[in-house]
């Protein structure tokens, strides 16, 4: 699967069905060039619109438990930078 790929999915959370956002940015290992995260953008709210400052989530690699045809499911405790 190609990176652009994964960038038009939409991370779902599996506790609750929360729409997380979609793949902006990955983090990949130096040692083993394999990507070991995901940096996502959280969708805008309507106040949000003229701000610039909206909060990255971060998905490790190892909490994504489906990949399917237009959207990705996480379970994970999310974590938020920014």
């Amino acid at each position: 699967m190609k990176f652009t790929d994964i960038q038009q999915k939409e991370f779902i959370e599996a506790s609750d069905g929360r729409m997380l956002g979609y793949v902006n940015d990955a983090e990949i290992s130096k040692e083993h060039g394999k990507i070991e995260s995901f940096f996502l953008a959280e969708p805008k709210k309507m106040l949000e619109l003229f701000s610039g400052n909206r909060p990255t989530i971060v998905i490790r690699l190892a909490d994504i438990k489906v990949i399917g045809k237009d959207v990705v499911i996480v379970q994970s405790s999310v974590t938020e930078q920014g």
